[in-house]
């Protein structure tokens, strides 16, 4: 488990640099609400790859072993700008080894042991 603080570190300090260095190239806009775009954007992308054990346990009970997710990103269900959100829904694309595409939903909650997945939903299927 000390691998994840490494991870936590290095992220924040790569979210660090990066603010830093595109605050000059994106002088004209208020570096408030950029920088605020960039720390959101790298917490709920940590948060991604922390689930991601979880996000897989949740897909394999449903589709088995072959499938591949992506385009993985966090909605809140209340609007807030501190993180982490007590409650979310994770949405991505899962395709499975018969090329057939599902857009899903999996909603998790906080709790004393982390985040549990407590309801999964398929939104559209494509094939």
């Amino acid at each position: 488990m000390w691998w994840r603080g490494i991870i936590l570190i290095w992220a924040i300090g790569v979210t660090c640099f990066t603010v830093m260095d595109c605050a000059e190239a994106y002088s004209e806009e208020s570096p408030t609400n950029y920088n605020a775009d960039i720390q959101r954007k790298s917490l709920e992308e940590v948060l991604i790859f922390e689930l991601s054990p979880k996000i897989m346990s949740v897909l394999r009970k449903e589709y088995g072993n072959n499938i591949l997710i992506g385009g993985a990103h966090i909605i809140p269900i209340r609007k807030s700008d501190s993180y982490p959100q007590q409650e979310f829904i994770l949405e991505g694309e899962v395709t499975t080894h018969d090329s057939t595409s599902d857009i899903v939903q999996i909603t998790f909650k906080a709790s004393t042991d982390g985040y549990k997945a407590s309801n999964f939903r398929v939104i559209r299927t494509q094939k």
